[in-house]
């Protein structure tokens, strides 16, 4: 079974897979964390971008594990260092190359026919299980989410945080990496915290289906 949670960035995705899926026993593939840890690949090996043809097989090839909630890139823990800004831009623009993209819904539909599964990502439910049995769409205000970047790190200016996020999601929308999914449930998430957006998907979940063990 799998449970989608599609959006643009700074919506609590991550956050709310990682509590669905302690919630409900499920696995947690976080899809943002994927492209960031194949920019900080790429950063770290001083990769050129610009011949990708030269490094896909090394792409291709790098291990990623999510466990306790923490990721590991290489048997490495890089939970804090995938989450810089130069990670977190890089990663959105090179999510648009068509070789990257094919190597991270390599691993997500390898992952979702041997797990129970919440997915997050920007087009999980329309791309890679759009017969997933609930799928959630989050969205919010756009200086919204430029509040919530800024309260993560008050040392960058708003204003810095706010053309990032607007290149991001340009990026996302015109770069192909976000649709928004047919019969989601929608979700505003502006004026909500993340306690109160989880209850409203739990609610929905236990609409959807019944699991066994789990009060809902």
């Amino acid at each position: 079974m799998v449970i989608t949670i599609d959006g643009l960035g700074v919506n609590g995705k991550s956050t709310l897979a990682k509590m669905i899926s302690t919630k409900i026993n499920f696995k947690n593939f976080n899809t943002g964390a994927i492209y960031r840890c194949i920019a900080l690949e790429i950063v770290n090996h001083n990769y050129d971008i610009s011949n990708l043809d030269k490094i896909i097989d090394k792409l291709s090839n790098i291990k990623i594990d999510f466990i306790d909630e923490k990721v590991y890139l290489n048997d490495i823990d890089v939970t804090e260092k995938i989450q810089t800004e130069e990670i977190s831009v890089k990663s959105t623009r090179w999510a648009t190359l068509p070789e990257i993209k094919e190597i991270v819904r390599k691993i997500q539909r390898d992952f979702v026919q041997n797990n129970d599964t919440v997915m997050e990502g920007r087009d999980i439910a329309t791309r890679i299980v759009p017969d997933a049995e609930v799928k959630f769409y989050l969205y919010s205000d756009f200086e919204k989410r430029v509040e919530r970047l800024w309260k993560k790190d008050t040392r960058i200016s708003i204003e810095t945080i706010r053309n990032n996020l607007k290149i991001r999601d340009d990026l996302d929308i015109n770069g192909g990496n976000f649709i928004k999914p047919q019969n989601a449930i929608e979700i505003d998430t502006t004026n909500l915290n993340i306690n109160e957006v989880f209850d409203i998907m739990l609610k929905e979940i236990k609409k959807f289906v019944k699991i066994e063990g789990i009060l809902l």
